[in-house]
């Protein structure tokens, strides 16, 4: 278990002990070497009477409290999230002070088992856990809540082999014998033999028309220790899990924030420097803990607006190839200062760059509100504020624009759209040789001209981001490294 055990975790736990903090690891002990690897939570219940201890203990150890989306947060729950250097991996305290718990949407029971888990403690390396006995009760009440709506029932379901395995690894004879004693002290109103029915439903297991039918029972006996009633936990719960599908819909995994708000960071770089790899990799670590949403301001979804001419695009596209938007922008010596503006563009071009920059303040406006409720935006691509740089305007505002006032019109118009789009809160700027860029484009199923992709690294190296931390990452070296700084760079960012 050791060998495995994330350093900011063994450290959370030496601290633990070495302030006098009482507490326990008190649900899914089965996968506790998992846990302490970083996989999943870590579902501390803590004495309400160390709290404020405990708390400033997490903050030492440079943990942050996060907060939940769309819903109040539950009571007596707290999150904070801190980085292992080590590993790059971010560690998750789920902090309780109460057994807030049963189904897994609306935790709509407060169960009186603080003192009984906390009272009955054993040790598994450095962990302190509750003795097998009480965390056996714990684990049936919970389990057969979750069977008692068929929102949670699709969640159990879903999981149920889990469930089949954390039972058997609980249910000993010692355990069941000390359950047994346990629950007449703690739940003296709680049926025992209902207990041992609903055990041997989960062992078994039961056809799931008899675990409805206990898990009715079980929330009967437990009624006077819910926080809702059963109108409230329906509506609450089918909320929930709508709202959960609706995240997963949109790419996320989970519904926190890190307490300090959401952030838009966007990645920029040459041609194959490593944007899409490194967003990938942000995307799986972030995602997994917080709300995050991603997306491409190179290439931004139509508005209702540009719907039609980008359906036209490819058609226009092959009618006049000549007026490609690469290809016009290296007639015009689009990032060169002296030559920018001093040629008439055309028109279609000058049309579709306009078009292009109303997308993107769309999309990234909506990025920016987005942050603001809390979620962490990953952008592939920003636009700089020079003009002629990658992603940025293209037509040269401010030059006599020779064609005609059309012409500065459209000009004026992109240089404007440009300047509403809010400004990301960080930028990571991923930075690799040309010889690399040229091996690593050649090595891609839609590989791009070499001209291409050095044209993309030159205008590359001269974006800038006004009054925005940026920070240059270089991708030159092996995948674990680039990833590990830029964990750190963002963390520190949040």
């Amino acid at each position: 278990m050791a060998s495995s055990m994330l350093a900011k975790v063994s450290g959370l736990f030496e601290r633990l002990d070495a302030d006098g903090i009482r507490y326990c690891h008190w649900k899914s002990n089965w996968i506790l070497e998992e846990t302490l690897a970083g996989a999943t939570d870590l579902d501390l219940l803590v004495e309400r009477s160390n709290a404020s201890s405990f708390r400033k203990l997490l903050q030492d150890l440079g943990f942050r409290p996060a907060i939940e989306l769309g819903f109040a947060p539950y009571p007596s729950v707290e999150h904070y999230h801190a980085l292992d250097e080590t590993s790059g991996r971010l560690v998750h305290v789920h902090a309780y002070y109460r057994v807030i718990s049963g189904d897994s949407l609306t935790k709509s029971y407060r169960l009186p088992l603080e003192a009984m888990l906390l009272g009955n403690l054993t040790r598994l390396g450095i962990v302190n856990v509750p003795s097998k006995g009480s965390e056996l009760i714990v684990f049936v009440l919970r389990m057969h809540l979750k069977h008692t709506t068929a929102a949670e029932l699709a969640l159990v379901l879903r999981d149920w082999k889990k469930v089949e395995r954390e039972v058997s690894w609980l249910a000993s004879e010692e355990a069941r014998t000390e359950a047994a004693t346990l629950l007449r002290v703690w739940l003296p109103s709680f049926d025992a033999r209902l207990f041992d029915a609903a055990l041997n439903a989960l062992l078994a297991p039961a056809p799931l028309w008899k675990r409805i039918l206990i898990a009715r029972r079980v929330r009967a006996e437990l009624r006077f220790f819910a926080r809702y009633g059963r109108a409230r936990t329906s509506i609450v719960g089918l909320h929930k899990f709508v709202d959960k599908a609706a995240t997963r819909l949109r790419g996320s995994r989970k519904g926190l924030a890190p307490a300090g708000g959401g952030a838009v960071i966007a990645f920029v770089g040459a041609e194959a420097s490593g944007k899409s790899t490194m967003l990938h990799a942000v995307d799986r670590w972030l995602g997994s803990h917080f709300t995050v949403k991603r997306i491409h301001a190179g290439k931004p979804p139509s508005t209702p607006l540009t719907v039609l001419p980008n359906l036209l695009l490819p058609a226009l596209r092959a009618l006049v190839p000549d007026q490609r938007s690469t290809l016009v922008s290296a007639r015009l010596g689009a990032g060169n200062d002296e030559s920018m503006g001093k040629q008439p563009f055309p028109l279609l071009f000058g049309v579709r760059s306009v078009l292009l920059a109303h997308d993107r303040r769309v999309l990234l406006t909506r990025a920016f509100g987005s942050s603001a409720n809390g979620a962490i935006v990953l952008c592939d691509r920003y636009p700089s504020v020079d003009s002629g740089a990658l992603d940025g305007a293209q037509l040269g505002p401010g030059h006599p624009a020779p064609g005609g006032l059309v012409r500065r019109w459209l000009a004026d118009l992109e240089a404007r759209w440009y300047r509403e789009i809010p400004p990301p809160d960080l930028v990571i700027q991923l930075t690799a040789p040309l010889q690399v860029t040229l091996e690593r484009n050649r090595t891609r199923t839609k590989s791009e001209p070499d001209e291409y992709v050095l044209s993309r690294h030159v205008r590359s190296s001269k974006l800038q981001f006004e009054r925005v931390p940026v920070q240059k990452v270089d991708t030159n070296r092996p995948l674990n490294e680039s990833t590990r700084e830029i964990r750190r760079v963002i963390w520190d960012a949040l």
